[in-house]
């Protein structure tokens, strides 16, 4: 299915969907007091899922990370760019309010996960947590390249994506809270540590980081070359 074939308002009620069920989702679990492997299993199979539902009609981006990388490499205008990041963030935050009126003060919530806010560890500096995030972002967007943007990805949906996400938190879940993704982030902060700003540089420095780095890095280097799609297809026909 080409843009031209979807509505832009498609096209963002897809992005601010799938931004919220991954902020709703995960937040929720972290609230809910699961534990590591739960948290991370909630996060990766509910994008999973939203991928996999909205990448034929919104390119399934659900994090403004992915969304500028892929503007920065030509893969999506600016302006329709700019139109996915504020229906990320919109979702992000409407997850947001939701959860801290359904459970913010009730038995359910589990003291100091911040709301399932993303948070680093307290061992671990500025320039660690940027650097983690970078990392953790980059074999995210790895997966998102070669399972879902290459021509020659295979037919999984956004599973591969999912998985990357899940096995990204249970390695830096307990670091710097694995956050990969702005919107997810905000979406949480903004109804708890919105006066201490003192986290926005690193959850949206480490994230873009990664994300630029292999964006331009598989685009120019691993993507198969535009004669080399045209035999891929005329294999394919």
């Amino acid at each position: 299915m080409s843009d031209t074939e979807v509505s832009m308002e498609s096209r963002l009620i897809c992005e601010l969907i799938g931004t919220f069920a991954l902020t709703f989702i995960g937040a929720g679990s972290i609230m809910m007091g699961g534990d590591l492997t739960t948290v991370a299993l909630a996060h990766g199979v509910v994008l999973a899922i939203v991928v996999t539902a909205t990448m034929n009609i919104s390119g399934g981006h659900i994090n403004p990370a992915v969304t500028i990388s892929m503007m920065v490499v030509k893969k999506i205008d600016n302006d329709t760019g700019l139109k996915y990041i504020g229906a990320q963030l919109l979702g992000a935050s409407i997850a947001g309010f939701i959860l801290s009126q359904l459970l913010d003060g009730t038995s359910m919530v589990a003291v100091g996960h911040g709301m399932g806010t993303p948070a680093p560890n307290a061992g671990i500096d500025l320039m660690g947590v940027v650097a983690v995030e970078a990392v953790l972002t980059f074999l995210l967007l790895f997966a998102i390249w070669g399972t879902a943007v290459d021509p020659r990805a295979p037919a999984i949906g956004g599973w591969g994506i999912g998985m990357m996400v899940a096995v990204d938190i249970m390695m830096g879940g307990g670091i710097t809270g694995a956050a990969m993704n702005p919107a997810r982030w905000m979406g949480t902060w903004i109804f708890t540590d919105m006066a201490d700003m003192s986290h926005l540089l690193m959850y949206w420095a480490g994230p873009l980081i990664g994300a630029l780095s292999c964006s331009l890095l598989y685009n120019n280097f691993i993507m198969a070359p535009e004669d080399e799609d045209a035999k891929l297809r005329d294999h394919d026909a």
